[in-house]
């Protein structure tokens, strides 16, 4: 929604691009240079402000300007994922910040968050037993019976933990959530250089407004903000997600509206228009648009099924769709893998059945 909500105002959105330079005149941010993972070829943008928005990455962005202390205190933390949704509303325990002290509904699932681990490295996605097991024995507390329900899958992330002053660089529990905005031609006599860094996703749209804020200032303009009105792509109506809907207009079309994904009830025409408007192959792409693959089956029942419709409406070669499907399944399996126990281990067994059994997934020439 926020890619699609800057694009039809005008930005050019690059995923898959690592800055791998700041470039600079003088004391002065010009740009920066992108390099595509997919094909390694650079890209050069010139901009009148930069802004570093780069999460648990900022230090390292920052530094590629030549501004060495911007102290990130990365905290990785884990989230998992129930196959029910338990609970309508957050469900949030009022005591001092502890791990494992909210759940919270997510479309057809509800998530059960989080653990705060110190860690060197903002690329550091370990998920450990003893984490997982506490989870569980937190979410017990909160909703009686939780244990008992499916734990799809783990995965975790990083937050970009921000102190401007010595601090204990294990203790990340015990620094601010709240944000700082660091306008470094004041802090480090480098212009045309913001960095937005600390807060969290309650907060987002708030940061962004602060930012942009900044960003008018130095460039003399004096916009409106829009942010506190305008809504974004998708959210204008304000309901919850309701798989009922896309079982209506199914129902609707039975005579020709084949179903891909059963347990989030993704057609083929949905899956083709989502190919289409994100112009991608990647089938994980596809998920994050329409939770293909996001249900009980992780991927098992619709991923095959889905690679036949990339393959043929993309051109694509067999090889080509062969690495998109192998690519989509070991994605799956990273967070799968912490919580192989229950029907969640009898799920992986049938599904390993499928694309090893019968696919022979192992050997296809890609």
């Amino acid at each position: 929604a926020l890619a699609r909500g800057a694009a039809t105002r005008g930005a050019q959105v690059l995923p898959y691009h690592a800055v791998v330079a700041i470039d600079r005149e003088g004391d002065e941010v010009t740009g920066a240079r992108l390099r595509d993972a997919r094909t390694g070829e650079e890209t050069v943008v010139r901009a009148r402000v930069t802004v570093n928005a780069a999460g648990a990455w900022a230090g390292q962005v920052a530094a590629l300007a030549g501004i060495d202390d911007v102290r990130i205190l990365p905290g990785r933390g884990i989230m998992i994922a129930m196959n029910h949704r338990l609970v309508n509303t957050v469900v949030n325990r009022c005591q001092m910040p502890t791990d494992g002290d909210i759940i919270v509904p997510v479309r057809t699932v509800c998530v059960i968050g989080t653990t705060d681990q110190h860690t060197d490295d903002p690329d550091d996605h370990t998920v450990l037993e003893s984490e997982v097991d506490q989870m569980l024995d937190d979410g017990e507390k909160l909703v009686p019976g939780f244990r008992r329900a499916r734990a799809l899958r783990v995965w975790t992330g990083v937050r970009p933990l921000f102190e401007d002053v010595k601090a204990d660089g294990t203790l990340t529990r015990d620094v601010t959530r709240s944000h700082t905005l660091l306008d470094h031609s004041h802090r480090d006599g480098v212009s045309r250089f913001l960095t937005i860094t600390g807060g969290k996703l309650t907060t987002f749209r708030l940061m962004a407004e602060h930012t942009v804020d900044a960003v008018c200032r130095a460039l003399s303009e004096d916009r409106p903000c829009t942010t506190t009105a305008e809504p974004l792509p998708g959210s204008e109506e304000r309901r919850h997600y309701h798989l009922g809907e896309r079982l209506g207009r199914k129902e609707a079309r039975l005579a020709d509206e084949q179903l891909i994904c059963d347990c989030e009830m993704v057609s083929r025409s949905a899956l083709e228009d989502g190919i289409r408007r994100r112009a991608t192959t990647n089938l994980d792409d596809i998920r994050r648009l329409l939770r293909l693959g996001m249900g009980p089956c992780q991927g098992g029942f619709c991923m095959y099924r889905a690679t036949g419709v990339l393959h043929g409406l993309d051109g694509m070669t067999s090889q080509q769709a062969n690495g998109a499907l192998l690519d989509f399944l070991q994605e799956r399996w990273k967070g799968i893998h912490p919580v192989l126990y229950g029907d969640q281990l009898r799920q992986a067994r049938l599904d390993d059945w499928i694309f090893q059994g019968t696919l022979d997934v192992g050997h296809l020439s890609t």
